[in-house]
């Protein structure tokens, strides 16, 4: 009996004390990152006004008041790289302890980022990566080779192992479309080799030029049955030809939006399948690496914790956000941004 009500006592002690024992546990992982010195943080996307951005400004937004982040969201109204060197030059200028960017064009962007990080400016690139000596993190937004698969695969379940396709991209030289459709072709050529990509087109990132692009494939291409389209202008852009042309269960659309731009095509079968990540838990992430990056308590090779996100790992001063996350009718509705 004394051993039983001793036992009943420790026990009783234990569960008292767990939630102080929790308390202590997200206070020490609070405390891992100094908020102490408020810090300026720029986010600098492709364009603003594109949803999937907008995404990433909103996560930003709720994690820069966590860390004490005066927080700035501003870019060129176009995809254009000298619009982004522009808003560099002035960030420098005005002394941001980092400049966080998903980049137009990695060359172009370079000079002016290296100009940064000499003045002790960190730099976090996010979605698509800028020269590697010209940024000190880059969060990748996922696997290529996954996300390659993804883009294949959720055309050729609808279209066919044999299906002629089309691609509708952002611009020429937008690094994570170039690594997305490269990944994308190899896996095609190993796991479905009768399909066939009959043109590349690209719609500047904007969809009234994607909703032009998109027409044009169809147009020139009466073959065509799947449309592959890694940008989120794109993708609705292409969706919306598919619906003007009365091509609806006959052409086949994916790519990478977020599921507000795309839901109605989704609903109406014109999508099936469109592969992603939630672009505003990465708008936080890109926060807590910047306030890390700053703070000089962030390795390029090794583990790191970022607040109620999880752990994560820095191989080479890159950083993988997450798996694939499949955007169908069965859940668009679960997910609003």
């Amino acid at each position: 009996m004394a051993h039983t009500e001793r036992r009943t006592s420790t026990l009783r002690a234990a569960l008292a004390a767990l939630p102080l024992m929790l308390a202590a546990g997200l206070t020490a992982q609070a405390a891992d990152i100094d908020t102490s010195k408020r810090i300026k943080v720029a986010m600098v996307p492709k364009l603003v006004g594109l949803s999937v951005f907008k995404a990433n400004q909103q996560g930003a937004e709720t994690a820069a008041k966590a860390l004490n982040i005066d927080f700035l969201y501003t870019g060129p109204v176009t995809a254009s790289a000298q619009g982004q060197v522009d808003v560099f030059n002035s960030l420098i200028a005005r002394r941001f302890n980092a400049i966080t960017t998903t980049s137009n064009n990695p060359t172009q962007l370079a000079p002016a980022l290296r100009r940064a990080r000499k003045q002790g400016i960190k730099v976090v690139s996010y979605d698509s990566d800028v020269a590697a000596d010209a940024r000190d993190f880059f969060i990748q937004n996922t696997d290529y080779a996954a996300f390659g698969k993804a883009l294949v695969e959720s055309v050729a379940k609808y279209a066919g192992p044999t299906a002629k396709v089309a691609i509708l991209s952002s611009t020429p030289d937008a690094t994570i479309q170039n690594e997305w459709i490269n990944a994308l072709k190899k896996y095609m050529t190993a796991t479905y080799p009768k399909m066939q990509i009959v043109t590349t087109q690209y719609g500047q990132s904007s969809p009234s030029q994607s909703l032009t692009a998109g027409l044009n494939i169809l147009q020139a291409n009466a073959d065509v049955t799947g449309i592959i389209a890694p940008d989120g202008a794109a993708e609705v852009g292409a969706a919306a030809a598919v619906e003007k042309l009365g091509r609806t269960g006959k052409v086949f659309v994916t790519g990478c939006s977020d599921p507000n731009a795309i839901r109605q095509y989704v609903k109406s079968g014109i999508i099936k399948e469109s592969p992603l990540w939630d672009e505003v838990k990465e708008g936080e992430l890109v926060m807590y690496v910047a306030r890390l990056a700053v703070n000089n308590a962030i390795q390029r090779n090794g583990d790191f914790t970022a607040g109620d996100l999880g752990s994560f790992t820095a191989k080479d001063g890159v950083i993988v956000f997450s798996e694939p996350l499949i955007f169908n009718a069965a859940n668009i509705d679960q997910y609003q941004f």
